[in-house]
């Protein structure tokens, strides 16, 4: 006889990561308005990359997370308890509240009417908890930055890490709005400011402006080089300093261009001389001591520039490391 589709042992049989219906962690979906506070973090994804000046491909950055994650969430047992090696801690993420709130909508050619999107989905699931935004390409910080800041109503600190300043104040060939360009404009909003922003990673290239940012602003910014001379560890307290200096929270934005390319391969402005995979994995974890922390975003996979997945399984991983250092006292 048949067995029935409903027998607990087919429903509730141990399932290997890589089956099944692929969400952030393994989390359950809800939407955005449906989040309580029992939640701890809610993830979203923001398929879009009509701000990119180079090579475009961040649009599948939020379904090469989550596929990527799935090798990182309940395993094969939901009692289940791993021992994370590199961090001393146990990786039991039954013990949160996740949840996947599916992905804002984005209407690929308009990048003012995602912005109000992007704006709004971060904003409600922050009157409730945690955001983590899956992207997608950075200039989508800015609006996320915006949503979460009128949830908290507060200046906001920001901790960027990052291959380029982002800085840009308006371009000749792409105007004021673009992925080169979301920090200038947070650095105009209400609610955000140099003086409590801190870049890691920074190489590359950016207008002379930002000679007079450093000079006037006082902005925090370990370059790349400065990173490998002196560790990560030093530059993320650096720059924990400088951002809660003053503010009751911060945002932390994740371009993985920050990274080596030849560690992160699968992004559009991909810049040598960057972090390495293991400074950007220590970074998360002295970041998820950081309690002013209250939104994240991972910015600038591109799947389809990397055959290998290497970027997007970089990045599920950082995130999953900032979650077990935030929420250590849970999950150990």
């Amino acid at each position: 006889m048949a067995r029935s589709v409903t027998d607990p042992q087919l429903t509730t049989a141990p399932s290997p990561g890589y089956a099944g219906i692929k969400t952030f962690m393994g989390a359950d979906t809800c939407e955005p308005d449906a989040v309580t506070p029992e939640v701890d973090a809610a993830a979203f994804g923001v398929p879009f990359d009509g701000g990119v000046t180079n090579q475009p491909g961040t649009r599948y950055g939020p379904q090469g997370l989550r596929a990527a994650s799935s090798l990182l969430s309940r395993t094969f047992d939901s009692e289940e308890r791993r021992y994370n090696i590199a961090t001393d801690r146990s990786a039991a993420y039954d013990a949160l509240e996740l949840r996947d709130c599916g992905d804002a909508p984005v209407v690929p050619n308009d990048i003012e009417a995602t912005y109000d999107a992007v704006e709004a989905y971060v904003g409600a699931i922050a009157e409730q908890t945690m955001p983590i935004l899956l992207g997608g390409d950075h200039y989508l910080t800015y609006p996320s930055f915006v949503g979460y800041s009128q949830s908290v109503g507060e200046d906001v600190g920001l901790i960027q890490i990052d291959a380029h300043t982002d800085t840009w104040g308006s371009n000749e060939l792409y105007g004021e709005h673009h992925h080169g360009s979301p920090m200038a404009r947070i650095d105009e909003s209400e609610y955000g400011g140099y003086e409590n922003h801190a870049m890691i990673g920074i190489r590359g290239h950016a207008d002379m402006e930002f000679l007079d940012i450093l000079d006037d602003r006082g902005l925090y910014v370990d370059y790349a080089h400065e990173v490998a001379d002196k560790g990560i560890t030093e530059s993320v307290q650096g720059a924990i300093e400088h951002a809660t200096d003053g503010v009751d929270h911060v945002y932390l934005t994740i371009d993985i261009d920050g990274v080596d390319p030849s560690f992160a391969p699968g992004t559009g402005t991909p810049q040598p001389g960057g972090l390495t995979s293991s400074d950007l994995l220590r970074a998360v974890d002295l970041l998820g001591e950081c309690r002013e922390i209250g939104a994240v975003d991972l910015m600038e996979v591109a799947p389809t520039l990397d055959p290998t997945n290497t970027t997007s399984l970089l990045g599920a991983n950082a995130l999953s490391r900032f979650l077990q250092s935030y929420f250590y006292e849970q999950v150990a």
